[in-house]
């Protein structure tokens, strides 16, 4: 098999994580979904969990990595703007993460709530990430 090079635009991989940081601010706040999450795995919300800088700073190297594969997907599949770009999120958030993270509930026997919280964020951000980086590559 032979694979071509491809030339990622690093400026849609930047873009494109920090939506996909954004949005995971929003999807695990007050707003959205924090206290569903944090009651699907029975901890409190009270700051006292330690702290958060190292967490952070990994969950934005993931979403930096993360941007990098759709986009070289995105090439790939010979993307050819937006609609293109969230298929593609889609297609690795519903059909690699949200798949695999059925292992959870199956085999862990995690929440079913923490899975739909967790799998939903991952189809969201990927298909925002794909979009981002067809409209900026």
């Amino acid at each position: 098999m032979h694979l071509a090079a491809i030339d990622v635009s690093i400026l849609a991989v930047v873009l494109a994580s920090v939506a996909h940081f954004a949005l995971g601010a929003l999807w695990y706040s007050p707003m959205l979904f924090s206290r569903q999450w944090a009651a699907a795995l029975d901890i409190k919300m009270d700051g006292s969990g330690g702290g958060i800088a190292v967490p952070l700073v990994v969950n934005f190297v993931g979403c930096l990595i993360t941007s990098v594969v759709v986009g070289i997907l995105y090439l790939w599949g010979g993307g050819d703007g937006p609609l293109d770009g969230i298929v593609c999120g889609l297609l690795v958030g519903a059909c690699v993460i949200a798949v695999e993270n059925l292992n959870r509930p199956m085999y862990e026997r995690t929440p079913w709530a923490l899975y739909w919280i967790n799998s939903g964020y991952s189809i969201a951000a990927f298909a925002l990430v794909g979009l981002v980086y067809s409209l900026v590559a």
